[in-house]
């Protein structure tokens, strides 16, 4: 199954904590809470890796995709590009150390 890796760096983004905020929410997710009369509720929004089966972070900043969700993962980084420096690989062939 061919894959495709994204590696990403958002070091413009610095400057711009709320735009990288919220990339990475979209990215990987987030937990929300809210009060109610019998307490907190709290709720996990999914983020597109786990939208997309298959898709795994590997590192800090890269993340593994099978190719059907390279579209989903294009138009999310292409909206984040003017904080982001991105270059993506064709992977063949991987393996996964024991």
């Amino acid at each position: 199954m061919s894959r495709v890796l994204y590696v990403y760096d958002c070091k413009a983004a610095r400057a711009r904590n709320a735009r990288r905020v919220a990339f990475t929410k979209e990215l990987y997710g987030y937990v929300y809470t809210w009060k109610t009369k019998k307490g907190l509720k709290q709720r996990r929004k999914p983020g597109l890796i786990d939208r997309c089966p298959g898709s795994t972070a590997i590192s800090d900043s890269a993340i593994l995709v099978p190719r059907e969700h390279k579209a989903s993962f294009d138009d999310l980084f292409s909206r984040y590009k003017d904080i982001l420096h991105t270059y993506i690989f064709q992977v063949d062939e991987y393996y996964e150390e024991l």
